[in-house]
């Protein structure tokens, strides 16, 4: 039986993996990637977290992504889409994991790396 479910995790996570690349959420400079969730009994929803660095404006950068996004299915978000400090948010699609996009303008601090280096933007993308 926890053979099935152990399946049915890398399965998951793999689906998580090949959205993330269709949606470039890999774009730029890789900082940090983590999966988690799916092990143990009651276990948490498995989730995929990316957060790149990428060149550009944090208004350019953000309208790419969400671009980006909704060529690969999502439903554009109403307008504005997300905000200084504010996430932006795509669920509800029944084929696709719901998706997460934060952005980070120069100077801010996102999770536990420096702060963001003039000309570039720091970029979260979640999925789960």
């Amino acid at each position: 039986m926890w053979f099935r479910e152990r399946r049915k995790v890398r399965a998951r996570r793999m689906r998580l993996s090949e959205v993330a690349d269709n949606v470039g959420a890999r774009s730029g400079v890789v900082l940090g990637e983590r999966r988690t969730g799916g092990a143990g009994i009651g276990s948490s929803p498995v989730s995929l977290v990316i957060l790149t660095l990428r060149p550009g404006v944090e208004d350019e950068v953000a309208r790419a992504q969400i671009d980006a996004a909704v060529a690969v299915g999502y439903v554009r978000p109403p307008t504005p889409p997300c905000g200084k400090g504010q996430s932006c948010s795509f669920y509800g699609q029944p084929d696709l994991p719901m998706l997460t996009i934060e952005t980070f303008s120069p100077g801010e601090r996102f999770s536990f790396f420096q702060p963001v280096p003039d000309g570039h933007t720091g970029v979260i993308v979640s999925l789960s």
